[in-house]
Formats: structure tokens, sequence, C-alpha cells
């Protein structure tokens, strides 16, 4: 310890104001000598005590599970993803889903598979309102399954706690393509053949549902039991079955493109924002938001950004304190990886900052990428490009701001900038509010 050091240390002992000083002096110290210094001037540690720094350069071993290429090959192309489509199911793993009972649900060759097992569902951890949904299905000639529409946790009563489509022969009382409880399967659809691939696509539309069989009409029905929003649910009850290419396409009320200013709040921090002639909203510089003032809770929001320069670092903001700096949840925008789309820069596009990393980059530089984002109570789920990147439930203790803790009320959301390069325009903003 050097004398000039010591003599400061003994005149903070002699003051009154003992506890302010001696907080002074250590801060100046830290400034004065380095810790390390200090260290290797007083008596050293035991080579048994002493920690080797840390590799930085150190990282968490990548995925194995995840099929990047795979995943890159799945992303839908841009005309559907302008209309808003998704895949509920990426084609090698059960993201989004969690089984309801004892069954052996898995994924073989690219399809979801149940043979076995105590009867229930495979459901989507998150909720939906009104979409557009479509699959395909195998069933074995005496299965019994369904397709689950804005289903309970617990069903109960097929005829008030959802809309079951049924995939069941056609002895059933309620064949494939019926709505059980609610709507048998129109006499002019086909009867699906055991062992053979077929498709099934329903709207769900406020109070209005409709079902296809392979292209053919099997129901239309107008529900007056008043559910407006469940989870998806695959059924297991009888017999083996087989999905594949499940899609979903929500359905909301467009913010964009057609900003209207009067919707939005001043532009807030070191950031431009321009509403272009076509509707969209350019965001230059940063650190700052552009707020949309409308508040939310539960929602699907679906968005498409252009980043304009190499490296942006942007982001959609979800149930923020209104009128804060961005005290919200974050869904990164950033297309940055090393070497491995597994090991994103920045946690990927698609991640809840600081809380999940996406599962791999599958948004590129140059090009638009299209976000969706659901926040579910407590549970969120992301897409990119169409794909299942994020499912992710806040187990933090309840707190106003969602960088603390879990905030379930209804909050503003935020268009971000980050850097001052950034440059990035947002030309496509939607949301289906969840109740």
């Amino acid at each position: 310890m050097s004398r000039d050091f010591r003599t400061l240390i003994q005149s903070a002992i002699q003051s009154t104001h003992f506890g302010l000083v001696t907080l002074s002096l250590l801060i100046l110290s830290t400034d004065m000598v380095g810790v390390d210094r200090l260290s290797a001037q007083e008596t050293p540690k035991p080579k048994s005590e002493t920690k080797a720094p840390a590799d930085k350069s150190a990282e968490a071993p990548l995925d194995d599970s995840v099929n990047v290429e795979a995943l890159l090959d799945a992303r839908l192309p841009s005309e559907e993803l302008d209309l808003g489509w998704i895949r509920l199911f990426d084609g090698q793993s059960l993201l989004g889903w969690k089984s309801t009972s004892d069954a052996d649900w898995k994924v073989e060759n690219d399809h979801i598979v149940v043979t076995k097992g105590q009867p229930g569902f495979l459901q989507t951890e998150v909720r939906f309102s009104d979409y557009e949904i479509e699959l395909e299905f195998q069933a074995d000639e005496k299965t019994n399954s369904g397709l689950f529409l804005r289903t309970s946790d617990d069903v109960k009563d097929p005829s008030k706690d959802c809309y079951e489509i049924n995939i069941a022969p056609t002895d059933n009382p309620f064949p494939t393509g019926s709505i059980v409880g609610r709507s048998k399967v129109s006499e002019q659809v086909t009867a699906p053949e055991s062992d053979q691939w077929h498709s099934l696509h329903a709207l769900v539309d406020q109070d209005h549902i409709q079902v296809w069989v392979n292209g053919q009409q099997a129901a239309d029905y107008k529900d007056t039991t008043g559910l407006v929003a469940g989870k998806i649910g695959l059924q297991y009850r009888e017999g083996a079955i087989r999905f594949r290419n499940i899609r979903l396409r929500p359905i909301g009320y467009s913010v964009l493109p057609k900003a209207d200013k009067s919707d939005w709040n001043e532009p807030a921090g070191a950031i431009e924002a321009t509403f272009t002639d076509k509707g969209t909203i350019k965001l230059k510089g940063g650190r700052g938001h552009i707020e949309l003032l409308q508040p939310h809770a539960n929602l699907c929001l679906q968005a498409t950004a252009l980043t304009l320069t190499e490296n942006v670092n942007s982001g959609i903001f979800f149930r923020c304190i209104p009128g804060e700096d961005m005290n919200g949840y974050e869904c990164q925008i950033h297309h940055g990886f090393k070497e491995d789309r597994r090991r994103a820069v920045d946690a990927g596009s698609g991640s809840i900052f600081r809380r999940q990393n996406a599962k791999a980059v599958l948004s590129d530089e140059g090009k638009p990428v299209h976000i969706t984002i659901i926040a579910d109570g407590a549970t969120m789920a992301t897409w990119v490009e169409g794909i299942p990147v994020v499912t992710w439930t806040d187990t933090r203790a309840p707190n106003d701001n969602p960088r603390k803790g879990l905030r379930t009320e209804a909050g503003t959301i935020m268009l971000q900038g980050h850097d001052p390069s950034s440059e990035v325009e947002f030309t496509a903003l939607s949301i289906c509010p969840l109740p």
C-alpha cells in the first residue's frame, strides 16, 4: 500500500463524517490504484486461492437438436408472410405445444405423431382469437381424433367449451368435418380414406365458423355460445394419427400501412420518425422510440420491418408503461449471428430480449423481416418468417415494470431504434386483441 493512500485512510478514520468520507475514498482509490495492483503490492494469495481470469470466449454448447437448414427451408414465401401466415409446427420439435395427458406425442419425419396413451390433447401454449387454420392429417381406419379450436384447457362439453372439428369414421354421429355437438358434416363431402393424407381447413371469424375437408365445405356454423378465444388442440382419443403442415393466419386490424400521426405519440429520445406517403414509419438514429397510444394487454401482433443499414439493432416493445422510456417486454430485431445461426450476436430476431433467445436467427440482412408476437397472460410466443422461435413463460414476481417482473396489465406498443446509425422502416403492423 502506498504512503499517500495510508495517509488518506488515516484522515478518513479521524473524520467525524467517517461513513461519507470512506465511501468517497473508496471511489477515489478505484481510480487511483487498480484492485489487481493493490493486491500484488500486499501479501499475495496462495496459488490455490487465486482465481484464473474468466474465459470471455467460452459460450454455451450449440443445441444440436436444432436443424437450422431445415428451419430456413421451412420459412414461408413472402406472399404468404405478407398475408400473416405462420407455422404452428416447425417440423422438428414441439416448441409451443404441451400435452395434457400421458400419450406418446412425438415428431417423426416432419410429422406430429401419436399412437397410444391416455386420451387427451396436444395444445398450443398460447390462445388465439380470430384466424384461419389449415393442416393435413393421416388417420387409421378406426381413429377418433379431432382439431379443437378456441378450446379450454379442460373440455367437459365440446358443444360449449370449444369447437371440435371431428376426425372420425362415417359411422360416428359426427364424422370427419363435423363440429361436434354443433353441426354435422355436409352430405356433399367425400369421406376421407384411411392411411391417406387429407387436408382440413377452418375459418374462425367472430361467431362464424366454417370448415372444409379436401377443399369441400363441410360446415358453415353460427355460434351462440359466446366463445371468443382459446387454445388450439390436436386430440388423441382412439387410433393412430399424424399431422403435418399446421399453419395459421391471425385476423386482426391494421395499424400500418396507413400511419395516422394522431395514433402515435411524438418520438422520444435521439430518434427521428418519418410518416411516409406509403403509410409506413421510418425510424432513424437512436436510442429512442415512437409509441402507439392505444394500450393492449393480451394480443397477437404481426409486424414487418426492413432494416436499411447493416447490423441494425431495433425492436418491438409491448405492455410498456405508457409514456416511459421503453419499460416493456422487447421482441428483438437483429439479424447478426456468429458463424452459426444458433449463436445470435444480440439474442436474435424474435427473442424476448434478456429473457429468452431465439432458437436460431432466421432473418436476413437487407430483406424484410416478418415477426409475430403473442402475449397471453404470463406466456409469450414469437415467430420469425413464419417459424416459431420462442415460447417463454414469465415466472417472475408481478411488477408494474416488465424489466423487473411479470406485467400482465395493458401497456403501449413502442417501435425502437437503438443506435445512432440505425435506420429501419416498419411497413406493416396489425393487432388481434385477446380477451
